[in-house]
């Protein structure tokens, strides 16, 4: 296993597909990305890519996009990635519009669980977020990879001041499905004036959702901090101003156009290796690309409490 200057182990790669999407959420932050890459990696690249990072401990692969059911390969990707032997996991998220088509063949093809974006159930509030999106289409994908038994099945809900605030517990009232978590998620910076308006702070509502609790889990990723209910699951994801989130990021980022991105909030130190690998370089000097980027990681939000910085190393 390897670890970065601060102590952290890289367990997962988080992989971009594709830039491309078929809605226009107002919000989102397109995996950290402002630009759209001309190029995309294909099945093979990936998991070449991934076999680098299985040598050194990665077991976990997040596949992403933009929205990655655009891939008319998709399926092609998942059995790539199965066919490695040290995964042990492999997730997808998705906004579900085309998730009805692709459940089955996606567990078929490997993919273990898959984490879904619904931040309403009003059918025309759903369309002004996403700019233009079919709600039906998202809540028949969700039926679909239940059904198609990945779990769990994420249900992502990005919490938004002024938007949705006033629907979490008839969001977590409609997924209280044995094998569905609704993931609670406070909004990324964009941009400060962006962020202003539409941030909403989660602590008000995991403080009542505790209280109705039957257990609480900390989760290694990020220190998340997950609630049974009754019949429900609730988990907490705060990315921003927190350095819990990414004193436990275990993760390393890989861009559709084939860069290596150290941290989701900065787009200044990306180590680019498609070029290399369509040029022939070898399995070893991708691998010393790959190792530049973990050298180049580093938690986006720090206080005392931060691990004290250190090369490197295949050793904590």
């Amino acid at each position: 296993m390897i670890y970065d200057r601060f102590s952290r182990p890289i367990t997962g790669l988080r992989i971009s597909v594709t830039d491309k999407c078929n809605l226009n959420c107002f919000y989102c932050h397109r995996e950290g990305i402002s630009s759209k890459g001309e190029e995309e990696l294909t099945p093979e690249e990936i998991a070449r890519v991934v076999r680098i990072g299985a040598k050194h401990g990665v077991t976990k692969v997040k596949l992403t996009g933009g929205e990655p059911l655009l891939r008319k390969d998709v399926i092609e990707i998942v059995e790539e990635i199965s066919g490695i032997d040290e995964i042990e996991d492999i997730s997808m998220t998705t906004n579900g519009i085309l998730l009805s088509k692709y459940a089955e063949k996606l567990r078929n093809a490997g993919l273990n669980r898959i984490n879904i974006s619904l931040d309403t159930l009003n059918p025309e509030k759903y369309r002004k977020i996403t700019g233009g999106g079919d709600i039906e289409k998202v809540l028949s994908g969700i039926d679909a990879a239940i059904e198609a038994k990945l779990k769990p099945v994420k249900i992502n809900v990005v919490v938004m001041r002024g938007i949705n605030e006033n629907e979490i517990f008839e969001m977590i009232d409609r997924f209280s499905i044995p094998g569905v978590v609704v993931q609670l998620i406070e909004m990324v910076s964009t941009n400060n004036k962006f962020f202003d308006k539409y941030f909403y702070n989660l602590d008000r509502i995991e403080e009542k959702i505790s209280k109705k609790s039957e257990k609480m889990i900390t989760r290694q990723m990020h220190n998340r901090k997950k609630y049974i209910l009754c019949k429900a699951e609730v988990e907490f994801v705060r990315p921003m101003h927190n350095t819990e989130f990414c004193m436990h990021c275990t993760r390393l980022r890989v861009t559709a156009d084939g860069k290596f991105k150290p941290c989701l909030m900065r787009n200044d130190n990306l180590v680019e290796f498609l070029h290399a690998m369509r040029g022939g370089a070898t399995d070893e000097e991708i691998e010393k690309l790959f190792f530049k980027a973990i050298e180049l990681r580093e938690p986006y939000f720090k206080d005392s409490r931060s691990i004290p910085e250190r090369n490197a190393s295949t050793k904590p």
